[in-house]
């Protein structure tokens, strides 16, 4: 059975972070987003934010309706926004990150990565950056001292990409990020979390209507079996888990001991 077709539409703007500003997301977000139009009257406008901070800060300043949030950035925005769930795809509700070298590299462990050169991706990334800062630190490393350089990438994959032109002598990144990229070789130093999902969020001081359309219209496309293909090439996951996932205040709390600590200076 075809899906109904909506005749009233609600507009909103949809926050992503920068990982998905490239050409091919962009055209994905908007298959979606045309899906999601006719068939569950929810109008997403892409605001496409340059990193995690510029993502939450829209959120904060009103310009972006709903978002698309990574846990650290969530993590800062609090009761700021009101959570829609988060899209998990085979029942995973968390993750983890990696230290990774390439396949060649002479490092062996992280206790021989003092002095080098640290590639990372975005100050407010979980995976890469924030949860293996706190592990190193946690373990006797302390990174504000340790390296020779630290780098900010922006994305997963172009921290990987440094790595493999040899621009950083390790990456960290979230589990398994190198299986998206061919003939990307590396080999994992170390593996830390577990990290709660990113959450899709809206807005506080969204009014109920829409707040509902928007619950309303992701609930119908984790459903339907012509939109999950769709909601899967844009968040990398199919199954809408509706609430907070465990672990978010965890990792709150603990990013805000290590601020006031100045980890993360």
């Amino acid at each position: 059975m075809a899906p109904m077709v909506v005749s009233d539409v609600t507009r909103l703007v949809f926050g992503l972070v920068a990982a998905a500003r490239n050409d091919q997301a962009a055209a994905q977000f908007e298959e979606l987003a045309v899906w999601m139009r006719v068939h569950a009257g929810l109008d997403l406008q892409r605001n496409a934010a340059s990193s995690y901070y510029d993502l939450a800060s829209s959120v904060r300043q009103g310009q972006s309706d709903v978002a698309w949030l990574p846990p650290v950035a969530y993590a800062w925005l609090a009761e700021a926004v009101t959570p829609l769930g988060s899209i998990v795809r085979g029942g995973r509700v968390s993750y983890s990150s990696t230290l990774v070298v390439a396949q060649g590299s002479a490092f062996e462990s992280v206790e021989e990565l003092r002095g080098s050169r640290a590639g990372w991706v975005d100050p407010w990334s979980a995976a890469g950056y924030v949860v293996p800062r706190l592990e190193l630190a946690k373990n006797g490393l302390d990174p504000s001292t340790a390296f020779e350089t630290e780098t900010f990438y922006g994305t997963h994959r172009d921290a990987l990409v440094a790595l493999r032109r040899g621009d950083c002598d390790f990456a960290g990144i979230y589990d398994g990020a190198w299986n998206e990229m061919e003939g990307m070789n590396v080999r994992v130093l170390a593996t830390f979390g577990s990290i709660p999902p990113d959450v899709l969020v809206v807005r506080r001081n969204l009014a109920p209507a829409p707040y509902e359309r928007a619950l309303s219209a992701f609930r119908v496309a984790c459903t339907d079996p012509a939109a999950r293909p769709l909601v899967r090439a844009v968040f990398g996951g199919d199954e809408l888990r509706e609430g907070i996932e465990e672990g978010h205040a965890t990792l709150r709390h603990a990013y805000e001991r290590a601020v006031a600590n100045g980890l993360f200076d």
